[in-house]
């Protein structure tokens, strides 16, 4: 009896899950859920995947176009030749052309000075005070040199230049043009004794020879000399 009476309330609940489960009778449609992608099989929700957008690809740089520059004329950027460095003006509005000496370099001012008690070393050297005076522009023996005359006999033609040079001075001062800075023990000069240059009358008496090149004014007076056959050249 009790075996039937659970049969026969299995059957009831049976009939009554089939009366109840809508198969059939119902207009809703069912959709598959679709099988997770891979990668999301271990999540139990699942969110959409978006799409990703493409970035915008970027834009080309505009090239930059340089501003147009003024042409620079050629001669900007050439290199200046040696300029002409002008000389003094004279008072008609011209130029002279400045001094020089053959090496190029200007000659220092020169002035005027006084040496007292001067020895006479030679035809063309003076002493005074520990300074050697070389006379200027002049060749001259020394104090011990021999000449031949033209008969070819020896004489002491240094000695006696040197002497004729001491009786030029006698004792007197000696003016000599000498540079306006420093003073030196040894220079080269030109020298006066009562307003006759020594270097001019040296050569005129034929004690002493022009030095090359010579001055115009000591080339003629040595012609003369030779001429007349004085001094060295009797």
């Amino acid at each position: 009896m009790r075996l039937a009476s659970r049969i026969l309330t299995a059957l009831l609940g049976l009939a009554l899950i089939w009366f109840l489960w809508p198969f059939g009778g119902s207009n809703e449609v069912v959709t598959a859920v679709s099988p997770p992608p891979p990668g999301h099989e271990g999540r139990l929700f699942t969110t959409p995947d978006i799409p990703a957008t493409s970035a915008p690809a970027p834009k080309a740089a505009t090239p930059k176009v340089a501003a147009p520059q003024a042409a620079t004329p050629k001669s900007a950027h050439a290199i200046p030749g040696p300029q002409a460095i002008p000389g003094p003006q004279t008072a008609g509005g011209g130029q002279t052309a400045a001094l020089t000496t053959d090496a190029g370099a200007i000659k220092p001012p020169l002035k005027p000075k006084l040496y007292y008690r001067v020895v006479v070393r030679d035809g063309g050297t003076l002493d005074s005070a520990g300074t050697a005076i070389t006379l200027d522009g002049i060749k001259a023996r020394a104090a011990h040199a021999k000449c031949k005359d033209k008969t070819g006999r020896s004489w002491a033609c240094g000695a006696k230049a040197r002497l004729a040079l001491m009786r030029l001075i006698s004792g007197r001062a000696v003016t000599c043009k000498v540079p306006a800075s420093g003073a030196p023990k040894a220079l080269t000069a030109r020298c006066s004794v009562g307003g006759k240059d020594l270097s001019v009358w040296m050569v005129d008496q034929g004690w002493a020879e022009a030095a090359a090149p010579a001055e115009p004014k000591l080339a003629k007076a040595a012609d003369a000399a030779r001429q007349r056959r004085i001094g060295l050249w009797r």
